[in-house]
């Protein structure tokens, strides 16, 4: 019985249920279109801005016990007043797009006429919020109370739904810019005319934050908590929260419907051991390793009026106290992190009045104890100040830091900088940008070292200060740089800005000395593949130094030369190298003198010296120098001592490849107890003479002047006086290895040491006849091309020789005719009158035939001298 009964209810119910939906079904249609116009129209008479709707349709059940109103394809237009023309290429067209929208209000409203929509719900929508360089916005909208004839609508909104609602914000007056999605809003608000109650709660996930030139992109969940109330006075924030994280950042305050602000933001317990996750991309990685720890505390206030004339004044005050920095799994991290600081515009709310200051910085790190202070001022001349204290461990640092490239560090060193001035303006700045403050600070070394891996970098027992001030000086400072010990004192002006590449002159005057220095070990040891074709780069003289240098070297080492006490100076200024003096001792002898390389517009260069040399071992220099990259005259043919001057003008090309067909050098040398062993040239004319004893001579002494030009060396004529046989040797020598000598011995020489050895002589010197004063001579000719040497007499130069010898000897043998016959008074050229025939003739050597003076005929009265070398 009662389960009859409970079917009957059941059936009653369902019926009733049914006969009610069918009667709200049938409503919905044919109330929809007054129903949805009415809405639609009151709403774009009301708001400051237009809707458009695709369709829509009106419901009496989907939202029971509450009617709705279902819109499709909504598009709500920006509010005027905004310039669009600022977004360059961005759609500002509008406000909002949402695929669907419920509009919810009492069924009663229907027979009343006067709807209140009570709830919206907007689902999979864009919403674009701008604000212009003006700080005009386009989502100004507001809700006009004008009553019109027949039905109307309200707003008593206690809820507005969002559902995946992607979201953009830029403002150009601050330069933020924010996009992100609203996954689940719920925003309740009463509006009435300009008279707003607001209160929302929404989960947000921001995608991009942009503010100025920092950037960060990165998906952030964040909670958002608003409650504010609008009058025609203005807004009061009664509740403004923002939650990231463990973060909570509070907004309260009021702004007046003139913009008057006075508002305070305030960040309480703000726990940094996140904050490295919302680091730009590009400095994430750098700081993945590192995990902090640690409260910051942040106060502001903000008050004043904001206008396009005006700012209002904002002050941030924030501290950090006892954070702690740890580093992967060292054992080593920073301890009791420290520091308050403010940023304020001033007093007057501007640039100029603005400052941003770090205190009372202090922190630890091992053994290290750093304190100091930053301090920004004017922002539009950028006036800064930053002062550190502390001590440096480099171990501890290099194991803190991690760097694997470190191999070694030891030592410490003590630092006291004090940087102030003006910084240049620029939209970014860098760590180099502090060299531009003016300085007065010292870095002190003590037994400071570090040794880099694969890499030729051993830097040992560094003592000593630096001190920075207007210009940069060092005061004993010492060092042991891959095995060389230097010492260095001098002043360096603009020598940090140089070195971090600003355009600036460094200007520098120096003493360096050093126990022994090798060149070589301050190249990179670095090598290409041998199948990598390495483009050499010029050589480039720079255009922004000016050096004046004394140095004083104890040992100099490059690849196969030394030298000991290298002592000099050298003065550069832009493409010019001067050397002003130089003195050393290399191949157990002694160099000294000065020179200069300058550099050419077309990059090449041009150098110039004059030298002396005391001394030298030509056997050592030609071995130390691999026979100065030629193969005709080498250590093992040479021996000696040289001393004697040098002068050479040289140019090279960018590359530093000497063009020898321009060489021009010229000098004059003296060699001692020297010789020629196995030199082809020679043997070549030994076996032509006969006389074996010229393959290897000794000399005490040859003196001569040389010449190189034309790609050539030009040895005038000299005598030599060997252990095989005197000689007179004149010539040229091509840096082609194409030469001819020219060669004047004496016959009697080489008879007697061939007479020697074999009594009966040949004729192959054809008929001599002596003149009684030891003159007579052979003039031979060695020629050679590469390894090709050829010996031939040179009768063209004894033909010249003897002309030469004529002249030389008249006067010689005027002085004999006059004290052996009385011919001459003394000390006269005056010829005497003679009537008798000479008593003998004479004969001269130096033609294929031999030639005799006949007597002169009576006719004319001639001196004997004039009759007897009278041409005929």
């Amino acid at each position: 019985m009662n389960m009859k009964l409970l079917l009957k209810i059941l059936k009653l119910t369902v019926s009733i249920i049914g006969s009610f939906s069918i009667i709200l079904f049938f409503a919905s249609l044919l109330l929809q279109d007054k129903v949805g116009d009415i809405v639609l129209n009151s709403l774009n008479s009301h708001l400051s801005t237009k809707l458009d709707v695709g369709s829509f349709r009106f419901s009496l059940l989907r939202k029971f016990p509450k009617a709705s109103v279902e819109l499709k394809d909504i598009l709500v237009h920006p509010s005027p007043g905004f310039n669009p023309a600022d977004f360059s290429g961005i759609n500002t067209d509008t406000l909002l797009a949402a695929e669907s929208a419920s509009i919810e209000f009492r069924m009663k409203d229907i027979l009343k006429g006067d709807y209140t929509i009570e709830r919206i719900g907007i689902r999979s929508g864009k919403l674009n919020l701008f604000t212009d360089s003006a700080g005009l916005d386009n989502y100004n909208i507001s809700w006009k109370e004008e009553k019109k004839s027949g039905e109307d609508v309200s707003l008593n909104l206690n809820r507005i739904n969002l559902y995946e609602i992607s979201s953009f914000y830029n403002d150009l007056d601050n330069r933020l810019i924010i996009k992100g999605i609203i996954n689940d809003g719920r925003l309740k608000s009463r509006i009435s005319g300009n008279y707003i109650d607001f209160d929302a709660n929404s989960r947000i996930q921001i995608e991009l934050f942009q503010l100025r030139n920092s950037t960060i992109k990165k998906s952030i969940p964040a909670d958002v908590e608003v409650v504010l109330h609008k009058t025609d006075k203005g807004i009061l924030f009664k509740k403004g929260i923002l939650g990231i994280e463990n973060w909570e950042f509070i907004l309260t305050g009021f702004i007046s419907s003139d913009n008057d602000l006075d508002l305070t933001v305030s960040g309480k317990n703000i726990d940094i051991s996140k904050i490295t996750n919302y680091f730009p991309d590009k400095y994430k990685n750098l700081v993945s390793e590192y995990h902090p720890s640690g409260i910051l505390k942040i106060d502001s206030k903000i008050k004043g009026v904001s206008s396009r004339t005006s700012n209002p004044h904002f002050e941030i005050i924030y501290s950090l106290n006892n954070a702690h920095i740890d580093y992967g799994n060292s054992d080593l991290g920073i301890d009791n992190f420290s520091f308050d600081g403010s940023i304020s515009n001033g007093a007057k709310n501007r640039p100029e009045t603005s400052s941003f200051s770090i205190r009372n910085f202090t922190t630890t790190l091992g053994s290290a104890v750093y304190k100091g202070s930053f301090y920004l001022s004017d922002f539009t001349k950028r006036r800064a100040e930053l002062i550190l204290k502390g001590t440096v461990f480099p171990a501890e640092l290099k194991k803190f830091l991690n760097l694997q490239n470190v191999a070694r560090t030891e030592g410490s060193i003590d630092l006291d900088l004090k940087l102030s001035g003006s910084m240049e303006k620029k939209e970014k700045y860098k760590i180099i940008d502090i060299f531009d403050l003016n300085s007065e600070s010292e870095v002190i070394f003590n037994s400071f070292g570090i040794e880099l891996n694969n890499k030729r970098f051993d830097l040992e027992g560094v003592n000593g200060n630096i001190l920075f001030s207007e210009s940069t000086s060092t005061k004993n400072l010492q060092f042991v740089y891959n095995g060389q010990k230097i010492k260095l004192d001098g002043n360096f002006r603009n020598l940090p800005e140089w070195l971090v590449g600003k355009s600036v002159n460094l200007i520098a005057s120096a003493n360096l000395s050093a126990s022994c220095l090798k060149p070589e070990l301050f190249l990179n040891d670095s090598s290409a593949s041998d199948e990598a074709i390495v483009k050499k780069a010029p050589v480039i003289f720079p255009d922004d130094v000016i050096l004046d240098l004394n140095f004083n070297i104890d040992s100099l080492i490059y690849k196969s030369f030394s030298a000991e006490k290298v002592r000099g100076t050298l003065s550069y200024k832009p493409r010019l190298l001067d050397f002003k003096t130089l003195n050393l001792n290399s191949q157990k002898g002694s160099i000294s003198g000065n020179g200069l390389i300058a550099q050419n517009s077309n990059k090449s260069f041009i150098g110039r010296g004059n030298f002396s040399l005391t001394n030298i071992d030509v056997n050592e220099a030609f071995t130390t120098f691999h026979n100065f990259g030629q193969d005709f005259l080498k250590a093992e043919n040479i021996a000696g001592s040289l001393s004697g001057s040098l002068s050479v003008l040289l140019p090279v090309d960018s590359l530093l490849n000497p063009d020898m067909k321009s060489v021009t050098a010229e000098g004059k040398y003296l060699l001692t107890d020297g010789a020629l062993i196995n030199f082809d040239p020679v043997k070549e004319l030994s076996s032509f003479i006969e006389l074996s004893e010229l393959e290897n001579i000794s000399f005490d002494q040859l003196e001569n002047d040389f010449f190189i030009r034309n790609y050539s060396l030009y040895i005038p004529q000299m005598d030599v006086r060997s252990s095989a046989v005197d000689l007179t040797v004149n010539g040229k020598h091509g840096f082609d290895n194409n030469y001819e000598y020219h060669v004047k011995m004496y016959l009697s020489e080489i008879l007697s040491k061939k007479a020697r050895k074999n009594r009966t002589v040949s004729s192959e010197f054809g008929e001599v006849e002596d003149d009684g004063l030891g003159r007579t001579s052979v003039y031979l000719k060695i020629e050679g091309k590469g390894e090709d040497i050829k010996v031939a007499y040179d009768m063209k130069a004894a033909g010249n020789q003897i002309k030469n010898d004529i002249k030389k000897e008249r006067q010689t043998l005027k002085t004999i005719l006059n004290e052996e016959y009385g011919w001459y008074k003394k000390d006269t050229p005056a010829e005497e009158k003679s009537t008798s025939k000479p008593r003998f003739k004479i004969t001269w050597e130096g033609s294929d035939t031999i030639r005799r003076e006949t007597e002169p005929p009576p006719v004319k009265k001639e001196s004997v001298i004039k009759k007897l070398f009278k041409k005929k």
